[in-house]
């Protein structure tokens, strides 16, 4: 075992850096994990470039990274669902379980949930970390410790495409073809949705969103309006005010729009009498809840491409590096891996 756990922290100055540590003793019904690999989250991102999200501010230092894989070392008092030597994934909110919302399954809800790399919550980029092992699930032997660690954004698509109401075989629409974007795509169909039409900017992600079965893609930037009524569903998964207020032009009368990305500024103008004329369903997506076993079954059979969608690779010596070219690359990126080596 490594003498040291090194952990990757963010200031308010938008510096990382690596401070070596003490390996963490779990306590109980924790167990400790190795890190294998993780991925950089759009949301790690908007902390390194603008110190903030949404109402989470980076004011102190704290580790950054949710998105990860590892191999169980050791197990805390009490703890005993895994074997040391287990390949797992981190689901990283880890509510109360006590509440309402904890007791009836919406635990994503929970006003006391420690969301890793929350700031001030610290998160996955190390080397060691103890988590309560009822929030750690076993990765399919058919998945590399990369891939899997695009369980947690794919468990967004799931939540996203379990919060809808659409039939089998229902014309769907994804707004922003990014990481959760593509993600969505994929989860729809294999939720027994029909066609998907993907609406970007960037002509690159557009392409790989017919990569990653998108069966029709639309250039926001070559047209003047979004088409009306593409499909029964629709998702905003770009996190602009933009799309957002694109959401009912683009779902069908009788449908359902599903915010799952956060806009810009929070605050968006939106014409209300479309969904009212069209009697829409809007719902939204507050991260995942139940979706991790989901997430992982469709990443192991295929459904959904995990190998695919990693795009660039680093280690965590180079983790500035990493942060850097997702920062100034969006177009050529997908998703960017950093590995524990």
């Amino acid at each position: 075992m490594c003498p040291k756990n090194r952990r990757l922290f963010l200031n308010k100055e938008h510096q990382l850096y690596l401070v070596e540590e003490a390996i963490p003793q779990p306590k109980e019904n924790e167990v400790l994990i190795k890190i294998a690999s993780n991925g950089i989250c759009g949301s790690d991102v908007h902390f390194f470039h603008e110190g903030r999200l949404g109402n989470f501010v980076v004011e102190q230092p704290y580790v950054p990274g949710h998105e990860a894989s590892g191999i169980i070392i050791e197990n805390g008092p009490g703890a005993k669902r895994f074997e040391p030597g287990a390949r797992v994934v981190i689901e990283p909110g880890i509510p109360c379980g006590h509440c309402h919302f904890c007791k009836e399954g919406r635990y994503n809800l929970c006003p006391d949930v420690i969301f890793l790399s929350a700031p001030p919550i610290n998160g996955t980029f190390c080397d060691y970390i103890c988590v309560n092992e009822n929030y750690v699930f076993p990765v399919p032997e058919s998945l590399s410790m990369e891939e899997a660690a695009l369980a947690e954004p794919a468990a967004v698509a799931v939540h996203a495409v379990q919060r809808a109401k659409f039939r089998l075989g229902a014309a769907g629409v994804v707004l922003g073809a990014g990481p959760i974007g593509l993600l969505t795509v994929q989860a729809f169909k294999a939720a027994g949705g029909g066609k998907v039409t993907c609406i970007d900017v960037v002509e690159e992600r557009l392409q790989a969103a017919l990569k990653m079965g998108a069966d029709e893609v639309v250039n926001a930037a070559s047209v003047n309006n979004p088409p009306e009524n593409l499909g029964e569903v629709a998702f905003e998964t770009a996190g602009n005010r933009v799309t957002t207020a694109q959401l009912f032009t683009v779902t069908r009368p009788g449908g359902c729009a599903v915010q799952v990305g956060w806009p810009n500024g929070n605050v968006v103008e939106m014409n209300i009498a479309d969904m009212i004329d069209k009697e829409l369903t809007y719902t939204s997506v507050n991260r995942y809840a139940n979706a991790f076993d989901t997430a992982l079954t469709w990443l192991g059979d295929g459904r959904i491409k995990g190998k695919e969608m990693i795009t660039q690779r680093y280690t965590l010596d180079h983790a500035d590096e990493a942060f850097r070219w997702a920062l100034e690359h969006p177009s050529e990126t997908i998703k960017v891996i950093i590995n524990n080596e």
